[in-house]
């Protein structure tokens, strides 16, 4: 055992009989007396450091994008645990954000790998063979390259496309954007035609261009989607469509032994 595990410290909240502090920062005092406001407290409580304000705009724009998309499965599961155990509300949602995974919305996190190995490959020429190889594996192995392609949205996918536009306006310039870039060129060489950029691919970049860990990118969509969900148990009280799911679901799909 560590010593770190062997007396374990926390750096996220301290409090006495009269103060509560985020990290170093007074509550009461600082945060709700002055102009903070929750995307920049979140980003500096999640990351440990100040954010700029072309960031915070950045992930503003992010979690109001990703935080509704319809009756995806994440609503469709909060619904219908909703339906079933109305007094949990809280458990809908957690169901609903169970559904946050490799296939749906999760993606960030998996596009945001390949745009690491891009990054760290600068020479041009390098790169676009790095990024023809790996759209090539994954179509080797019958993958989809994540970030790319939507059921919904072509030939582009409009979220992305202002999400993009809105990092560069910013001045985004890590290498993040321009490897996106790189790789969708590749995916529509290998596809023979246009395949949309989807907005997790564009969020993917620009969590990349905020130099926010990979393995931290997928909270930042589960926070998003988590209101996105309240907002589903707050019409399925007033517009009930839980048991209507079930009972089509039940009928569309027969028995066969």
């Amino acid at each position: 055992m560590t010593d770190a595990n062997a007396n374990p410290t926390t750096a996220l909240c301290r409090y006495s009989d009269t103060a509560v502090f985020y990290r170093e920062r007074d509550l009461v005092e600082e945060l709700l007396a002055g102009d903070s406001d929750f995307t920049a407290t979140m980003m500096e409580h999640i990351l440990g450091r100040a954010v700029p304000d072309t960031h915070r705009r950045v992930m503003n724009a992010i979690l109001i994008t990703m935080m509704e998309h319809g009756l995806t499965p994440s609503a469709i599961a909060t619904r219908s645990v909703y339906m079933s155990a109305p007094e949990n509300l809280q458990g809908a949602v957690a169901a609903g954000l169970l559904a946050v995974g490799s296939q749906f919305v999760g993606t960030i996190e998996n596009c945001a790998r390949l745009l690491e190995r891009l990054v760290a490959t600068p020479d041009e020429a390098a790169r676009k063979e790095l990024a023809g190889k790996i759209v090539a594996n994954h179509r080797a192995t019958g993958q989809r390259v994540p970030g790319f392609g939507h059921h919904l949205h072509r030939p582009d996918d409009p979220r992305a496309l202002r999400l993009i536009e809105i990092g560069q306006d910013l001045g985004f310039d890590r290498g993040y954007l321009s490897a996106l870039e790189a790789l969708a060129e590749a995916v529509d060489a290998e596809a023979g035609k246009h395949i949309t950029i989807n907005a997790t691919g564009a969020t993917a970049a620009l969590l990349g261009e905020m130099d926010i860990p990979v393995d931290l990118m997928r909270g930042f969509a589960v926070i998003s989607r988590a209101a996105g969900l309240v907002a589903h148990i707050a019409e399925e009280q007033r517009r009930p469509s839980g048991r209507y799911i079930w009972n089509v679901v039940d009928k569309a799909i027969p028995y066969r032994p």
